[in-house]
């Protein structure tokens, strides 16, 4: 199997896990909460004990969607250790619109047109983006055909002048 491959495995599971954890967080918060009319508010923290029994009583889909979270930086830290940050973390995006439309048709979540607009131009902006996990045999392929052009400008430029005869 090819490294692009694996490496497009690994940041599905990865981003599969943190959405799958997100969306798990949001159904146990909503039966704590009685779908966010009874939110929790900052004072909650100050009782850390009595919240995390809470959360096991009432929502234990939070702490499901806690532990999927923990998971899911488990395989991120796979991926950051072969793939640039630069291209793997704009594919997390990926997950937003996942989130957006799990919310909206299973939360049923109003969702605002402009924001179907903001959806479509991170479909857009991954697509371009994972153009960057090419495979390295592929990377090395160019990096080889461009050094010996590279080498030879260089070469030239600094070579010295041969002396003029008069």
């Amino acid at each position: 199997m090819s490294k692009t491959i694996v490496n497009v495995v690994l940041l599905v599971i990865s981003i599969g896990l943190a959405v799958g954890g997100q969306l798990a967080m949001k159904a146990g918060m909503n039966n704590v909460t009685d779908n966010g009319k009874n939110p929790l508010q900052v004072s909650d923290i100050k009782h850390p004990v009595a919240l995390v029994k809470r959360m096991f009583k009432e929502g234990p889909w939070a702490i499901g969607g806690i532990i999927l979270y923990a998971i899911s930086a488990l395989f991120w830290l796979i991926v950051l250790s072969r793939v640039a940050l630069s291209v793997a973390y704009p594919i997390v995006a990926v997950g937003y619109i996942v989130v957006v439309l799990y919310s909206r048709f299973v939360f049923n979540e109003p969702v605002k047109a402009i924001a179907w607009v903001g959806l479509a131009f991170i479909v857009v902006g991954v697509a371009i983006t994972a153009q960057g996990l090419k495979s390295n045999k592929t990377q090395n392929n160019t990096e080889k055909l461009q050094q010996p052009a590279q080498t030879q400008m260089v070469s030239h430029a600094e070579a010295p002048e041969a002396p003029v005869e008069k």
